[in-house]
């Protein structure tokens, strides 16, 4: 943040220390900047061009501001102009979906649900806000691809890997990662992330990846992709299940120039079959706080089975001497089986009575449930 240097660990934003527990900031704005030109490459931050992301070498995302873009300090407006930058590291490691579980941010059956997703041919959305761990769990549910699916990945830029490699290193699985990039006065042959995802039909793909979709022209591509007969998986930013089916109604609806919101909305119901919502809590765990299933629409109404959710006990939380909080108290629920037809694609794709008959509704669920309307409970 300008000259002060914040990490976050462990979920929780603090001060920069060395080894020995002394605060470290940049000393000069020369020094900044020299470190800064490193991380970015061929990417220039001026005072033209204020607001600029990029990658660095080992592949890690950076976005910055130049200091014209910031507001000074009240207390010191004559201090030195410092730039600032936000860079995200992730582990080279990927984590798997069982060790997502041991984290706590799901449970067994939750996991076990989840590496079906791809196996049973199912379109999936992930979402939640920045930094709460979306594509972490996305990496680790598109493990379980069969190596045998066709498999396109196109991503701006790129997070998931799912080469699996034999002792030569050549690749066994059919995957292909695309990556797509920014450009200005793009051509409709330049790798854009729109350009990229219209190319994607024509690469024979079964399964289809977006790492992020981001602007309206991106969710009519996903839906193009959708329509043809293709289960697809992305992440973008929404806070409920619910949430997630509204907010690509309306950039489906603001790029393709469709006015019918009940059309729309039982276009998108009728091809979504899974969103996962995750998000990053106060005491700095991350948790699937719901999974829902969508079973279709009526109206201007989306239908949601929602499976699991994450049932919060405010009376057992546990706060620190300042009163912050240091423990969010809660478990994980399962409020519903998967519907029959969400079965019947499972069943016709394959997948056997041992892995899919756990998430049969029960006989209480049933009660709950008639296939036509959301239990109130379930309303997101």
């Amino acid at each position: 943040n300008g000259r002060e240097l914040k990490i976050e660990k462990n979920g929780h934003v603090q001060n920069y220390l060395d080894p020995s527990g002394k605060r470290l900031f940049f000393q000069t704005v020369e020094e900044q900047e020299v470190i800064m030109r490193k991380l970015l490459g061929d990417v220039r931050l001026t005072p033209k061009d204020q607001l600029v992301s990029g990658r660095t070498v080992e592949g890690y995302r950076i976005a910055a501001n130049h200091y014209t873009a910031m507001s000074e300090d009240p207390d010191n407006p004559t201090a030195p102009k410092f730039n600032s930058f936000v860079l995200r590291k992730f582990q080279k490691s990927k984590m798997s979906v069982d060790d997502i579980v041991g984290k706590g941010t799901m449970t067994e059956e939750m996991g076990a649900l989840l590496k079906l997703l791809t196996k049973g041919g199912l379109t999936f959305l992930t979402v939640g806000p920045t930094a709460s761990g979306k594509t972490t769990t996305n990496n680790a549910i598109l493990k379980s691809v069969p190596p045998t699916t066709r498999t396109v990945l196109v991503q701006n830029p790129s997070e998931i890997d799912i080469r699996i490699k034999d002792g030569s290193g050549l690749v066994e699985n059919d995957a292909l990662h695309l990556e797509a990039h920014e450009a200005e006065n793009a051509l409709g042959t330049t790798a854009t992330m729109e350009n990229v995802m219209n190319q994607v039909l024509r690469l024979s793909p079964t399964f289809v990846c977006f790492g992020e979709i981001r602007t309206d022209g991106e969710f009519q591509q996903a839906m193009k992709i959708m329509q043809a007969g293709h289960p697809i998986n992305a992440t973008f930013h929404a806070s409920s299940v619910e949430g997630a089916i509204w907010r690509f109604v309306v950039a489906y609806m603001s790029s393709s120039g469709n006015n019918n919101v009940a059309l729309a909305l039982q276009q998108i119901c009728s091809l979504v079959k899974i969103i996962i919502v995750q998000k990053i809590l106060r005491d700095g765990t991350r948790k699937i706080i719901e999974i829902g299933e969508v079973v279709g629409s009526k109206g201007e109404t989306p239908i949601i089975n929602l499976l699991y959710k994450f049932d919060v006990h405010p009376e057992l939380n546990e706060y620190d001497e300042k009163g912050d909080i240091k423990h969010i108290a809660g478990e994980h629920v399962r409020i519903s089986g998967l519907s029959d037809s969400t079965l019947s694609v499972l069943k016709l794709e394959g997948v056997s009575k041992e892995e899919y008959s756990r998430f049969e509704k029960t006989e209480e669920e049933r009660k709950h449930w008639d296939g036509k309307e959301r239990r109130k409970e379930n309303i997101v």
